[in-house]
């Protein structure tokens, strides 16, 4: 009988709270009240949790914020073991990566644009100057170019392109003296893209520009006036020049008829002194529609990126890799793979590691096709992070919640955990063993392990 009752009191414990209520004695004359039930009720699962080790920052520095487009930005940059930020009053600040010692200052009042290159920080001015900083903190020059609202610095050879959307200014690298200006002041023009690319005396640059239907167009100008030499509409920014040619995928702003089952993608072959096609290259493939009579087009489906000689082409439903360096009128890929669903998954136009990378369009998570067998993960999953960035082997993925967490990219496993008391994260830079976490108008320094310093 003993054990019968304890058996039974066991029971009743293990059922919980729900079924202790239910068998309570009630009151003579008092009603029953049931608990309200849920028309539905679901649980997510929080399969990203991290658990790893707490770090802390070796040291950390305030930045200046700027107004930026409704958004508040800071600035810096870090190359080569050091930091170059925006700080106070809008000086240039320099620090040493390891130890945050504050190298040098310089400059006051400076705009939120700065660019490094060959032991060089470039940048903007209140008034529109450009201006050039040697590591050790020396002015090499100012250009006053009237660039107040530039957008980018572009060192390229022994010459310097700033950008401001329709105009392009060329300096001279060494001096900062102004070779020369072009604008675009047709109507037509819509934006001109930052990229820059310089090529056997050529300058190339991409904008947007108005036509039945608005789509991209190459601008040439010559290196040394800045005259333009020709013009494409109807391409996208260049794939690749070389051997004095231009290649440039076509924008199909609206496919033909029989694109609902064949579909192709066509890379324009351009002489690059003067613009003429020399050929097109015309990849193609068949579809199976996800339902009778619906048919998608534009995004994913029909754009491609070059890593290397490796060419890469979204298919609607596959992702196909070419030989870029054997191109065969109907060639066959070299490898195929299912894609993740265009709808829900991004591409980024990356191959890294052995893998194409993607980006959740709901949940913002990274998502990777594995080249190797075609196994396509999201990582970290339960996790909607605000900022994500990916260097070598280190991922970095910054939360709402003011935390930032570092997995090991090829492992997928999470490595450490920062806690910085703000949600609004920017871009995390790196410098060889160290990254540099802005949050919440400040910069935090974190050493990071072997495993993620490289790759």
């Amino acid at each position: 009988m003993k054990r019968s009752r304890w058996i039974s009191l066991k029971t009743m414990a293990a059922l919980g709270m729900t079924t202790a209520i239910a068998i309570t004695a009630v009151p003579k004359g008092q009603a029953v009240v049931h608990a309200e039930q849920a028309v539905v009720s679901t649980s997510t699962g929080l399969y990203g949790t991290v658990t790893a080790p707490a770090a802390k920052p070796l040291w950390s520095v305030p930045l200046t914020k700027f107004d930026q487009y409704g958004t508040s930005v800071t600035t810096a940059i870090a190359e080569e073991g050091r930091v170059f930020a925006l700080i106070a009053d809008g000086q240039l600040a320099a620090y040493d990566g390891p130890s945050g010692r504050k190298l040098w200052k310089y400059g006051a009042g400076l705009k939120p644009l700065l660019t490094y290159n060959q032991g060089v920080v470039y940048g903007l001015t209140k008034d529109g100057s450009i201006y050039a900083v040697g590591t050790d903190g020396s002015k090499k020059w100012t250009a006053a170019i009237h660039a107040d609202k530039a957008v980018s610095i572009n060192p390229v050879g022994d010459t310097i392109y700033v950008t401001q959307d329709l105009t392009l200014f060329a300096l001279d690298r060494a001096t900062g003296k102004l070779r020369w200006k072009t604008a675009e002041t047709e109507a037509m023009y819509e934006a001109g893209l930052t990229d820059v690319t310089e090529t056997d005396g050529i300058v190339l640059r991409t904008y947007m520009v108005q036509g039945a239907l608005s789509s991209t167009q190459i601008n040439a100008y010559d290196k040394k006036t800045g005259k333009q030499l020709w013009t494409r509409f109807h391409q996208n920014s260049p794939l690749a020049v070389k051997d004095g040619v231009v290649y440039s995928v076509v924008d199909v702003s609206m496919p033909s008829d029989d694109v609902p089952f064949h579909r192709n993608l066509s890379i324009a072959v351009l002489n690059l002194k003067t613009g003429a096609l020399k050929g097109t290259r015309v990849y193609e493939w068949t579809i199976a529609p996800d339902s009778p009579g619906r048919y998608s087009y534009g995004g994913a489906n029909g754009s491609a990126f070059l890593d290397g000689s490796d060419l890469y082409i979204y298919q609607d439903q596959a992702v196909a890799k070419y030989d870029f360096n054997a191109y065969a009128a109907g060639g066959k890929p070299v490898q195929r793979w299912s894609a993740p669903n265009a709808a829900d998954f991004q591409p980024l136009y990356k191959a890294h590691n052995g893998r194409l990378l993607y980006q959740n369009s709901n949940t913002h998570n990274f998502a990777v096709l594995k080249l190797a067998n075609g196994q396509i993960s999201g990582f970290p999953n339960g996790i909607q992070p605000v900022q994500t960035d990916l260097y070598g082997n280190g991922l970095f993925v910054a939360r709402a919640d003011g935390t930032l967490d570092a997995y090991d990219f090829a492992a997928f496993k999470p490595a450490f955990s920062v806690k910085t008391g703000s949600g609004s994260f920017e871009p995390t830079l790196k410098s060889g063993n160290m990254i540099f976490i802005r949050s919440g108008g400040s910069l935090y320094a974190v050493k990071l392990p072997a495993n993620l310093a490289t790759g």
